[in-house]
């Protein structure tokens, strides 16, 4: 059997030679698979042949993603100008929280509502 982290999709093969690692942005928590779990939205992972979900990390905060299956933090996106996210791992825009009434900010991908200024 191919091992956790590894697929194989043919079939009749002869020895483990034929197992294929995971991708960068996929898992496998089981023996005998013949596919890999991708990471969630809000998440990517860089490595692999990786064996468990916890593998995937999260996008940080003034971030957020939408995709599954993403290879690396590039695929992150900023919350735009005038927004923050104090959270990690966010999945859609609407982590991204607007600065308060009299305050502003020109810098995207910011996390902490005292970013914005007066």
């Amino acid at each position: 059997l191919c091992g956790a982290g590894t697929y194989q999709t043919g079939t009749g093969a002869v020895s483990s030679g034929g197992c294929v690692l995971c991708g960068a942005g996929a898992f496998q928590t089981g023996d005998g698979m013949d596919g890999c779990a991708l990471c969630g939205a809000g998440k990517y992972q860089t490595g692999a042949g990786l064996s468990r979900a916890g593998d995937c990390r999260l996008c940080g905060a003034g971030t957020y993603q939408t995709g599954v299956g993403m290879a690396d933090s590039g695929n992150c996106t900023a919350c735009a100008a005038g927004t923050y996210q104090t959270g990690s791992g966010r999945a859609d825009i609407a982590g991204c929280a607007p600065c308060a009434a009299g305050t502003f900010q020109t810098g995207s991908g910011l996390s902490r509502a005292e970013e914005c200024i007066l």
